[in-house]
């Protein structure tokens, strides 16, 4: 069937936006950490919609112990490496617990394990990691049992030992303190809101450890087996912690099922299997190559079988492929888990001024991006992306709000007399930020700065290609206004959990560290999010997540404007089975992926390389 077809003109169809998407949760309660603000789509971070999850309040809950096997991985075969591309030199730093790089969560996904982690997105099921079991006696308490036979890789310093009880503990205190070895307060801790809930952890044994809160904690089990959560040796960080941004082979050291043997900052890597997993894995290692951005010398590696998957940025390109590998190769279509959007900080001039803001917000042409830039392939989004279904408004109330109406006439008749309003052309040049990597994949930066300049009738916005690692410099340093006319437009971080509340607890709580970089004060939205974050009743949390985005979408966007969501179709030849695929950051489970060499299509394929 041709992919041609415009998304708003499926949208009575129902394959997409009447069915949902992961927004269930695991028995063990709902929410995580405040998500980062950068980072990059693809098809190692997008996945295939699913059916919503099972749902249910927080409390006394006790969990299975074991890595999880899917019911195809069951009869999986071993042996094999999977070959795909990377996203060529995206990374910030390798200290997972400063980062929110998208690339970096896929390594560390490879490589480490979190406390505990999804075992399923699909039904939202928590299981075992770093800890094999937990039991919550209340909602102040949790106790954490610690994965028995479990050992860090062989590097040093850490050098193959056990793990430990301290381990987890180690982890959980550096995160809520926030701080470097040193004792120096450090912004990069992203996470850092909401470990605030915790007040003591202690180490009752050599196996036990028990996190008291000091309020009800419905979301910290979902923050632990969040993609930046994995646990890192409290040696390595001492000694790696001052040049972790220099990138380095050696500076990753986990406990998960791969090895990482080669890192190039070009987007060269190679990992070969860990014989010393606690679980069970089929594949013998993982390469990346750095294509991303090419998507002919991209297509090429696929089709000649150099690389196993590819996700082709072009409706023509996809009904091609799956025209002539038709038999041959499997087409997931999925949301991708990068949201595109875009932040900026509303506490100072200019951006304070709600005309301007609601200008810009109104001049974006949504649907016209979705076309230009995917074909059609992708879906409006408000501050909840269509993702996280159960805890959004619906497509049908969004499309009444200022910036996402059908009548575009209408929309930018009032953004110019907005930017007018607000004094706009009194700014001068405005900076357009566009991060390479996208601008790469879009050529975004021309496109984006006509609509802006077209439909608020200036010429003041200026394109200008950037670095991820710039843009969130300037992200921290509180530059996307502040006195500077500039803003940025680009994907964000994945989603790192299937539930929106602490995404919106740390990103607008006026009180949240992250809110500084944003300094947006929306009337009543406090007063929100006070109550949700301690709410134990996922119908309840689903309510008033929603009351919140809407108060969101009136002070538009409250410092981080949403554009839309990708639809990506990840392509894969039929000797390759897949993990589990979901709109989050699902590296972890490759552990479930395998290679059949008794496939068809697996003739003509070259052989692997050596690890």
């Amino acid at each position: 069937m041709s992919r041609e077809d415009n998304y708003w003109l499926r949208h009575t169809s129902g394959r997409f936006t009447r069915r949902r998407f992961v927004g269930g949760v695991a028995v063990a309660g709902l929410g995580a950490g405040a998500l980062g603000l950068v980072g990059c789509g693809g098809d190692s971070s997008s996945s295939t919609p699913t059916a919503a999850s099972k749902t249910s309040a927080g409390g006394a809950t006790t969990a299975a112990a074991s890595p999880s096997a899917s019911a195809t991985a069951a009869g999986g075969k071993p042996g094999g490496v999977y070959r795909t591309s990377s996203a060529n030199a995206t990374y910030d730093t390798f200290d997972v617990s400063r980062s929110r790089f998208t690339p970096f969560a896929t390594i560390m996904g490879l490589t480490g394990q979190r406390i505990i982690q999804w075992d399923s997105f699909k039904t939202g099921k928590l299981g075992g990691a770093f800890a094999d079991k937990w039991e919550q006696p209340d909602p102040q308490t949790l106790t954490l049992h610690l994965r028995p036979n479990n050992f860090w890789q062989n590097k040093p310093p850490v050098n193959g030992r056990a793990t430990t009880v301290d381990d987890m503990k180690f982890h959980i205190e550096r995160n809520k303190a926030g701080k470097l070895q040193d004792g120096t307060a450090d912004p990069n801790f992203y996470r850092k809101p909401d470990y605030q809930v915790v007040d003591t952890v202690t180490a009752t044994d050599a196996s036990t450890l028990k996190v008291t809160f000091n309020k009800p904690a419905p979301l910290f089990l979902n923050l632990l087996a969040q993609s930046y959560e994995v646990i890192q040796a409290p040696e390595a960080v001492k000694q790696f912690e001052k040049i972790y941004a220099q990138l380095k082979a050696d500076f990753i050291i986990g406990t998960g099922p791969y090895v990482m043997t080669e890192f190039n900052p070009d987007g060269h890597l190679t990992f070969k299997k860990n014989d010393k997993f606690a679980g069970k894995t089929f594949l013998n290692g993982h390469q990346e190559v750095p294509l991303f951005t090419d998507q002919a010398a991209l297509q090429a590696a696929f089709e000649q079988k150099q690389v196993d998957t590819f996700a082709p940025s072009t409706v023509p390109q996809l009904n091609d492929l799956n025209s002539r590998l038709k038999g041959k190769i499997q087409d997931l279509p999925s949301f991708s888990a990068n949201p595109i959007a875009g932040t900026y900080f509303a506490g100072a001039a200019p951006w304070n001024n709600p005309n301007l803001i609601g200008a810009i917000f109104r001049a974006y042409d949504r649907r016209q991006l979705i076309q230009q830039f995917h074909g059609g392939r992708g879906a409006i989004s408000g501050n909840i992306p269509p993702t996280q279904q159960a805890f959004r408004i619906d497509e049908k109330e969004l499309i009444t709000f200022p910036g996402y109406l059908e009548d575009r006439a209408k929309e930018i008749t009032e953004a110019k007399q907005m930017w007018q309003a607000g004094g706009g052309p009194a700014l001068g040049d405005v900076t357009l930020d566009i991060p390479d990597i996208f601008e790469g994949l879009y050529q975004a930066s021309s496109v984006i700065a006509s609509m802006l300049n077209q439909n608020l009738g200036t010429n003041q916005f200026k394109p200008k290609v950037e670095p991820y690692s710039t843009i969130t410099t300037k992200i921290i340093q509180q530059k996307y206004g502040n006195g500077n006319a500039n803003i940025w437009y680009g994907w964000i971080t994945e989603l790192t959990d299937p539930e929106p509340t602490s995404f919106l607890v740390g990103n607008f709580l006026s009180t949240s560290p992250l809110n500084a970089q944003y300094g947006a004060k929306v009337e009543g939205l406090d007063a929100i999010l006070t109550k949700l974050a301690v709410e134990l009743d996922a119908e309840k949390r689903k309510g008033m997540t929603k009351d919140a985005e809407r108060l969101i979408l009136k002070a538009y966007g409250a410092g981080i404007p949403y554009s839309h969501v990708q639809i990506v179709d990840n392509l894969f030849w039929n000797y390759f089975h897949p993990q589990e695929q979901a709109p989050f950051s699902t590296a972890h489970l490759i552990t479930n992926a395998y290679i059949d060499t008794a496939d068809p299509t697996y003739q003509g394929r070259p052989a692997d390389p050596t690890l």
